[in-house]
């Protein structure tokens, strides 16, 4: 055959061996710029924009709140005059091609009659106070019409330019204060819905020295405890835009802000009581939809729960513990193990009924039929509703069109109930060929493994894999695409684009309103982008969390604060070692994440906040550009402004003792960093007893000692040895310090790296740090001990009682776990089990 080809193609004047054009696959579209929100006066114009990349031709269609706008299919939509009537109307673009479609984020038209008038009720005062002291700064105003909204700024001294504080968006602006902060100047720029934007006065700031030594807690806002969130499932958007979910045994609502878990009803025991909802329970909960009155129906192993909407529980069908497939009205009907609900127009609900093979119809009436399948015969058939087979069908979607889809797990292939007038209609396959992988594909060339819950959006059948993918297919065409996750990582746990996020085992997905879908991941909440990308919204708290709280990452209390450094922004920057984050401190209070995913498996990702993660976060340090770096386990990692994490040099996972260019190089438990001058870092390698130096070109060398040698000698860098490198930090004329915590001392590198020197009358125990002045602030059996450049140490608090703390003039510590300079004559540090505390010198 090949030769009669080529013989065919020489005839035609062709080269037998030349190569043939195959066809290129068409790219789906993806949106590149969103359409912006935009506010505008009553008669003005609204332009809304969207741009796609995809292969040609792509279409366009407007909708305005959900609905087709006839005639606007340019890339470009104008409201040509608007009107009050138009306020609050949602636009987006559905782009389409061949390959598929995206849809734009919702861009939302505010009209207001006339500009706003914003008048200022209270202008910021100046404010004294002593270094250490909180300083507050409020502002009142009110708007005519629209949302106040507010932005502080801040000056270092009169003449200097004013810059906005991130974070900063109260009436009130609380700073804690040093003497660096002398004479900065704050004000505010307030505006209604981003009109009639007005500055108040500036308020001036004058910080004197404190006249003794102070202790105080760093100020520290909105942290909130974690929901607690374990074996969650599935998810269900409700009409005002929040989602209800199943976590254990228990029924939550997680906020359309995405920040706040509630409880709905049961009471965590798992038994099926109905009841009021803190004292009605669930047996198995597993999957939940609601319908247009708003009562919630809740599948629970052998029978359909109700909740009304005052958190009433009943039975609707079913009776718990008793198995069966028997149709019937209530509790004449009987369940295997009821799976995935799903409610279709007609407002029946369609429940997967896993154990015994079959698609049910539940009325809101608790009537149950059969709707596909044959009770206890696990087979693939495609054929009539009541000749069709399934096997383990797990979850359930319902089209606009009354059509049935099915995640046939234990088939794995995704099946299609075709609706007929009322009734079900023919079975067929819509994806898969029965084998266990994830291939993306048209039709049954497409594979599909234990697909589980479904979510429709228009034309787009979404559905989750046991393994950690999310597929997608085209209803139209049948072409199935992955979404995002990869089935070779197995379920794991990443935040990132879709070539890089991973999803861990669960069954719980839901289409989101404005676009992107829900995710439940076993412990977390988690929003994935139409583009595939994956953020973590909630997480449960693996320390113990609240049955109530919030879900955000970056509110949740610290777990374990292990290192502690000060940025170039005057942001306190703190590792949390049993979290594997590393989170920020504004001067105000205000914590936002820098970076690490909260509850992660600890695998060492780069990437850009919750992307990142860490294997054992401990020791901080920062330098003038701002940037923040971490000891981890075997690597040092480092956090740029823009919370991009990269791992500058080590490996990991792999220990070694190998100097060289970055990843090449290896070391052996990293406990300290410490930067100098010019981009160069000093590195504490503890199981290697060495201090090693990375320059700005990534290029890492042995400083000091000789890994493997175990000795504590001083003298010439050649013979100088170490027995137990701890802290490593360096001072203002280039040497560097290292705390030898076996003999619980401090020891000195000479500038250069020239000779080995141990500090005499130091008794080290914790951690240390030099100021700018080169006086060293090290913990001791007595306290906080400073020792200045050429002089002797004394205390500067005394260790207290039984390690009690004491804030105040008169303060007490305990041990020194972890210290940097914040300031001038200001000191944080950790104590007491990672107490985040503020020390104020005079």
């Amino acid at each position: 055959m090949l030769t009669a080809v080529c013989a065919f193609v020489g005839a035609c004047g062709g080269s037998a061996d030349a190569p043939v054009a195959l066809p290129v696959p068409p790219v789906a579209p993806s949106i590149t710029q969103q359409p912006v929100s935009l506010t505008v006066l009553v008669g003005q114009g609204a332009n809304f924009i969207v741009a796609a990349s995809g292969s040609a031709p792509l279409a366009y269609q407007w909708q305005r709140n959900g609905a087709d706008i006839p005639g606007a299919t340019n890339m470009t939509h104008a409201v040509a005059a608007s009107t009050l009537a138009d306020n609050g109307a949602v636009f987006r673009a559905v782009v389409t091609n061949s390959a598929g479609s995206a849809t734009s984020d919702p861009a939302v038209l505010s009209v207001v009659a006339a500009p706003p008038v914003l008048t200022i009720t209270l202008q910021p005062a100046d404010t004294s106070v002593t270094a250490g002291s909180p300083a507050t700064f409020t502002v009142a105003a009110t708007c005519s019409s629209g949302i106040l909204s507010i932005q502080w700024r801040r000056s270092p001294g009169a003449g200097g330019a004013f810059v906005d504080i991130a974070g900063a968006t109260a009436t009130t602006y609380n700073l804690a204060t040093s003497t660096g902060d002398n004479g900065a100047q704050f004000h505010v720029v307030l505006a209604c819905s981003g009109q009639s934007a007005t500055t108040s006065n500036a308020a001036l700031l004058t910080v004197t020295a404190a006249a003794m030594v102070t202790l105080s807690a760093v100020p520290i806002v909105g942290l909130r405890e974690q929901a607690l969130l374990l074996g969650m499932k599935s998810l269900d958007q409700q009409a005002d835009g929040s989602f209800v979910f199943v976590s254990g045994t228990t029924i939550k609502r997680l906020s359309a802000d995405f920040s706040t878990v509630t409880a709905v009803a049961g009471n965590g025991n798992s038994v099926s009581v109905d009841g009021p909802a803190a004292s009605a329970s669930f047996a198995f909960p597993v999957g939940v939809a609601h319908d247009a009155a708003g009562n919630l129906y809740v599948t629970d192993a052998e029978s359909i729960r109700r909740i009304a909407p005052d958190g009433t529980v009943s039975t609707l069908a079913g009776v718990a513990g008793s198995t069966g497939g028997a149709d019937g009205t209530g509790s004449a009907a009987r369940f295997a193990f009821a799976h995935g609900i799903a409610i279709g127009p007609d407002g029946d609900l369609y429940v997967a009924d896993q154990g015994y093979n079959t698609i049910r119809r539940v009325t809101t009436a608790g009537a149950v039929t059969t709707y596909a399948g044959f009770a206890q015969d696990c087979r693939y058939i495609d054929s009539a509703a009541s000749a069709a087979r399934f096997c383990s069908p797990a979850g359930v979607g319902v089209a606009a069109n009354g059509d049935v889809y099915v995640g046939d797990s234990g088939n794995n292939r995704i099946r299609r109930i075709h609706r007929s007038g009322s009734v079900a209609g023919l079975v067929d396959t819509l994806a898969g060929d029965g084998s266990a992988t994830s291939t993306d594909g048209t039709g049954t060339a497409a594979t599909t493994e234990r697909p589980f819950h479904l979510a429709v959006r228009g034309n787009t059948l979404t559905w989750r894999e046991l393994l950690g993918v999310i597929r997608q297919a085209d209803l139209a065409t049948t072409v199935v695409t992955t979404l995002t996750g990869k089935r070779s990582a197995g379920g794991d746990y990443a935040d990132g684009t879709k070539a890089t996020a991973r999803l861990y085992t669960g069954f719980g997905l839901a289409a989101v309103a404005s676009g992107g879908f829900l995710v439940a991941d076993n412990t977390a909440v988690r929003f994935v982008s139409t583009t595939g990308d994956v953020r973590s919204l909630a997480t449960g708290n693996a320390i113990g969390g609240t049955p109530q709280g919030t879900g955000t990452l970056p509110q949740m209390p610290f777990a374990s604060p292990v290192g502690i450094a000060v940025d170039a922004a005057g942001n306190i920057v703190i590792a949390d070692g049993i979290a594997k984050q590393v989170r920020r401190i504004s001067p105000g209070g205000a914590v936002t994440l820098a970076a690490g995913l909260f509850n992660s498996f600890g695998v060492g990702v780069d990437g850009t906040g919750s992307e990142a993660q860490f294997i054992e976060v401990s020791a901080l340090a920062s330098d003038p550009t701002g940037a923040v770096f971490a000891a981890d386990r075997n690597g040092v990692r480092r956090i740029g402004n823009d919370n991009l994490t990269s791992t500058v040099a080590g490996s990991l996972f792999e220990a070694g003792a190998v100097d060289g260019n970055a990843i090449t190089a290896r070391f052996n438990t990293v406990v300290s960093v410490a930067a100098g001058t010019g981009g160069t870092l000093f590195v504490s390698d503890a199981i290697n007893r060495t201090v090693r130096r990375i320059d700005a070109a990534g290029n890492v060398s042995t400083y000091a000692g000789v890994a493997g040698q175990i000795a504590i000698v001083d003298g010439p860098i050649a013979g100088a040895r170490f027995e137990l490198p701890g802290t490593v930090a360096v001072a203002p004329d280039g040497s560097v310090y290292v705390g030898e915590n076996s003999a619980h001392t401090i020891r000195r590198i000479a500038p250069g790296g020239a000779s080995v020197s141990t500090l005499a009358g130091v008794v080290l125990e914790g951690s240390f740090t030099i100021d700018a002045a080169g006086t060293l602030y090290y913990g001791s059996p007595s306290g906080l001990m400073m020792r200045p450049l050429g002089g002797g140490s004394s205390v500067v608090i005394p260790k207290g009682a039984g390690n009690v703390i004491t804030l105040g003039a008169n303060p007490t510590i305990a041990a020194v776990e972890a210290i940097a300079v914040y300031g001038p004559k200001q000191l944080v540090l950790l104590s007491g089990g990672g107490r985040i505390l503020k020390v104020a010198l005079p």
